[in-house]
């Protein structure tokens, strides 16, 4: 009788098995994304950030900039004596808009009087550069030209935008850029108290 009963729950153990079984598969045809066994895992990504700049860049002018740059490259010299027909010579055509304007937070205000200020404006400055497209628009070079040194043209487009070349777009509109200046900080000005009088000096 024992026997019976112990094999009676044996049997119905093993059923119960095979019953998780069936439903455990019948559930995974059912939702393609149930897993019977798996893991867990999670993804973390961690930002430091070392350090902020306020900036406080006031763009006055955007300048369109367009032209040709040519740089020539001359005669290999072989044994003292200039080969002819080694010459080189590439044409680069570039355009960009530059903007330069002036660093805000060296704008000093001071009071010269009974609703009198003195606006002191820093150096202009070439602040930035954008929709930059450069190409070379043409080659001269010699039937030998292939002894002289090929000319850089990354080279010819640093030269536009290093330091002397930003400095040339500030200077030669360094008028238009004192009457931006006075304007933008006449009209913030003004519209706080349109009676205040501004003077204004340029640093050098």
């Amino acid at each position: 009788m024992k026997s019976a009963r112990a094999w009676l729950v044996g049997l119905l153990a093993v059923c119960l098995v095979c019953g998780g079984a069936v439903a455990a598969l019948g559930a995974a045809q059912a939702f393609p994304g149930f897993q019977l066994f798996g893991t867990s895992s999670e993804t973390r990504t961690t930002q430091i950030i070392n350090s902020v700049t306020r900036e406080e860049q006031i763009v006055l002018l955007s300048l369109g900039i367009q032209g040709i740059t040519v740089k020539e490259q001359g005669r290999t010299r072989f044994l003292g004596v200039e080969v002819p027909g080694s010459e080189r010579a590439a044409y680069l055509e570039y355009g960009f808009n530059a903007k330069v304007g002036i660093d805000g937070k060296d704008v000093r205000i001071a009071q010269a009087g009974d609703k009198q200020f003195v606006v002191s404006v820093p150096k202009f400055a070439f602040i930035g550069h954008s929709n930059e497209h450069f190409k070379v628009a043409a080659e001269n070079n010699g039937v030998l030209s292939w002894v002289t040194q090929e000319i850089d043209t990354v080279e010819m487009i640093n030269n536009l935008l290093n330091d002397e070349g930003q400095r040339k777009y500030v200077d030669s509109n360094e008028e238009i850029l004192k009457d931006q200046a006075k304007a933008f900080y006449t009209g913030i000005i003004s519209s706080i108290d349109p009676t205040i009088s501004l003077n204004f000096e340029f640093r050098s």
